[in-house]
């Protein structure tokens, strides 16, 4: 069985969140590579946003990304060629995310409960690969080579 590779990143506001969630993806068989950070120590979640979102393009994967308010790690995110990061914050943000074509979600530490941020997780993963994105991936591919060209 082919499964999807799954990355997280975070900052130092989401390393609690961070750590509660893999425990929780560990007991319902996810396998989640962990890109950081690993310490509560001030940080840029530029640097986490990037790596998670390389590994998610190199591997055809997914990603989930979590800062204090999940904005500013989108924002990075979607600086990556071939990133759709949709940030948040409910199950049915999540389900509509992956409908139009996410590959990384973000949510924020501060803004988003543990309990919803776990039902975000359970979603994103267990749904991203029965949903198909009528062609939104397509329409995206096309609108990014436009306006990525150098």
């Amino acid at each position: 069985m082919n499964q999807i590779k799954i990355f997280i990143g975070n900052d130092h506001a989401a390393l609690e969140y961070k750590n509660i969630l893999l425990e929780f993806c560990k007991k319902k068989n996810y396998q989640i590579d962990d890109k950081g950070t690993f310490t509560n120590q001030s940080c840029d979640y530029n640097d986490y946003a990037v790596n998670v979102c390389n590994e998610v393009i190199k591997s055809n994967g997914i990603g989930i990304l979590i800062c204090g308010s999940g904005v500013g790690i989108s924002m990075m995110a979607n600086k990556v060629k071939g990133i759709r990061c949709g940030q948040v914050n409910d199950y049915d943000s999540t389900l509509k995310a992956i409908e139009i074509g996410c590959n990384v979600i973000s949510f924020g530490a501060r803004t988003v409960g543990i309990e919803i941020a776990k039902q975000i997780v359970d979603t994103f993963l267990s749904n991203y690969s029965k949903m198909e994105n009528n062609g939104v991936e397509k329409e995206i591919s096309t609108i990014e080579e436009e306006n990525y060209k150098k």
